[in-house]
Formats: structure tokens, sequence, C-alpha cells
């Protein structure tokens, strides 16, 4: 399943931070976010996360890309187009909202100020 393989390889790029992807944006944010506050111990898990990230999805591309096959998973068929287009549609949205991210940090601002006003009230 060389094409869901892939797939699954480039999610796992958003799962760990890596730049040019959303997670990456959603990271650093947050680290700015805690590091602003002096939350140490929270921006360290939050770095945690991301090296944990990292092994997980290390370990499936391993597997993927690296091992030897076994019988039942040469006789697996590829995912078919109707699946792998929305999975596809989705990783460039990631990519996308991990270049541009005006749009989706606007409205994560504007969400946080409105949240902000009905805590104060």
């Amino acid at each position: 399943m060389p094409w869901t393989s892939f797939a699954w390889a480039l999610s796992g790029l958003g799962l760990i931070g890596v730049p040019l992807t959303a997670g990456f944006i959603s990271k650093w944010t947050l680290l700015l976010a805690l590091s602003g506050e002096e939350k140490w111990f929270l921006a360290g898990g939050l770095l945690l996360s991301s090296i944990l990230a990292v092994i997980y999805v290390w370990k499936v591309v391993e597997v993927l890309y690296f091992g030897e096959p076994s019988e039942k998973v040469q006789q697996a068929k590829e995912a078919p187009i109707s699946m792998l287009i929305p999975t596809y549609g989705l990783i460039a949205v990631m990519f996308v909202f991990g270049c541009w991210t005006d749009y989706s940090l606007g409205i994560a601002q504007q969400a946080a100020e409105m949240l902000l006003q009905e805590v104060v009230k």
C-alpha cells in the first residue's frame, strides 16, 4: 500500500510538529504562550510530546519502509482512490495551514478573545 503508507508518513510529520505543517504552528504557538507565562514544566511536557511522536511515528515508518513484509502484508491491496483523495486533501490542508497561518491563527485569536470576554463577565 505505497500511497497509503506515504500518506501516513506525511501525516506523521504534522503529529511530530515539523515546520511547514499545521502541527508545527500549533505547537509553536503553545510553546510561545507557555514560555511567556513562564510555565516551563508545561513547555517541557509539550517538547516531550513531540519527542514521543518522533519515536512512535518512526517505528511505523521503519516497519513500512525498512522491514520485511509478511505474506499477509504482501496480500494487502492499496486503498481505493475514493479514500486516497480525501486523505491527501487533508494532508494538503495540513501543509497549507502550516505555511499560511494568518487565517487559522486569526480565527483562533478571535475565539480566544470571545471566550475571555465571557469569562470576565
